[in-house]
């Protein structure tokens, strides 16, 4: 089955010691990655956690409503991240919002600000406040250079993309290998707590 001349696993997959499959999970394991991938796939659901001012009361989560405007939610009881007094980082993606009684979410993971930066919205440098924006609601202090350098890295890695998905033949492992190894250099090294404070 299958077609195209490739190999047919069936349904339970290739075996785990097949070379293909070995190297397309190389990175399976990298946590880091992993939620790098979710942004690319769950932005815009993206949660801003505020530290609530009593240590005891877990943190204000907000989101932007199609109005623009910051609202509250809550993690469903149903959630393993439900009645978490502190998050590791101070924002998360989520899957689905859901309104009952109150605006809730279930499936909700940490990010960091890099895995948003080079996986999420719109990028803004904000040269005289040392910020960048993302789709102009989620800021990060940083140096112009950074978001600079953040903006052209995503420009490149469009530009694979664009090529591959032009001509899915095309290898573009000579110019996409070093970029991919850059981005994965920049998750691995970013600090994995970025909690608010």
């Amino acid at each position: 089955g299958g077609g195209g001349g490739g190999r047919s696993w069936g349904r339970r997959g290739p075996p785990p010691d097949d070379p293909v499959w070995i190297n397309a999970n190389r990175n399976a394991s990298n946590t880091r990655l992993v939620k790098a991938v979710l942004v690319a796939g769950l932005y815009p659901n993206l949660i801003r956690v505020d530290p609530s001012s009593k240590p005891s009361a877990p943190p204000r989560l907000f989101y932007l409503s199609e109005l623009g405007k910051d609202e509250t939610l809550q993690v469903h009881p149903s959630s393993v991240n439900h009645g978490a007094k502190k998050f590791s980082a101070r924002w998360m993606v989520y899957h689905e919002r859901v309104q009952t009684t109150s605006v809730f979410v279930r499936d909700c993971s940490t990010v960091t600000p890099y895995q948003l930066l080079l996986f999420g919205g719109k990028v803004e440098v904000q040269h005289a406040q040392g910020t960048l924006s993302l789709d102009r609601w989620a800021t990060f202090k940083a140096p112009p250079r950074v978001g600079v350098l953040l903006k052209e890295i995503r420009a490149r890695l469009d530009k694979v993309l664009r090529d591959k998905i032009e001509n899915s033949h095309e290898d573009v492992q000579a110019t996409g290998g070093p970029l991919v190894e850059a981005i994965l250099q920049l998750l691995n090294t970013e600090p994995m707590t970025a909690a608010p404070s």
